[in-house]
């Protein structure tokens, strides 16, 4: 009787209290503003990122008398990435953040014309998304990844990071 007690306790433990450790993990949302280093996935010659998550407040239209609403922006630099084709068939970079199982946001990273370009090679990518109305919980994660843009088609990652360092 004993054992069989010790076993609905454990039971009941696990079906109550881990999904509430789960839920909260998700729910824990960040310390605005926040910043990261994107590491590379595979070794990478230089190549690392930053990204900035921040609100910010922006008009619902260009008119000058719109109304203000508040949004969350995941910004990403990412320097050092050597050209996309390096990789097989992709054309470019893209941001992507990913709250697992929720949603996820894909932007596009533009190449930055430098003045006095590196003769070793590698080229800094940068982009942001600032439509995001939900608060970005700390499990959420923060790539740079490959993608072919005239199939729509994201590639692997290259740079990624979680914003587990962020929470309140």
């Amino acid at each position: 009787m004993k054992h069989i007690i010790k076993n609905l306790v454990f039971i009941l433990f696990l079906i109550f209290l881990l999904p509430g450790t789960i839920h909260a993990q998700t729910t824990t949302v960040i310390s605005y503003p926040c910043s990261l280093v994107l590491y590379p996935v595979k070794d990478t010659s230089n190549a690392l990122g930053t990204a900035l998550i921040a609100k910010v407040k922006k008009p619902f239209t260009n008119t000058p008398q719109s109304p203000v609403r508040e949004r969350q922006s995941v910004g990403i630099y990412a320097d050092w990435l050597p050209l996309p084709s390096s990789y097989g068939d992709y054309d470019q970079y893209e941001g992507f953040a990913q709250v697992p199982d929720v949603i996820s946001w894909r932007f596009k990273l533009v190449p930055v014309k430098e003045a006095a370009p590196s003769w070793f090679g590698g080229t800094p990518w940068v982009g942001k998304f600032d439509e995001i109305s939900l608060e970005i919980p700390v499990n959420t994660r923060v790539e740079v990844r490959l993608s072919n843009s005239k199939r729509d088609k994201l590639g692997p990652v290259v740079l990624q990071n979680s914003l587990q360092g962020c929470g309140k």
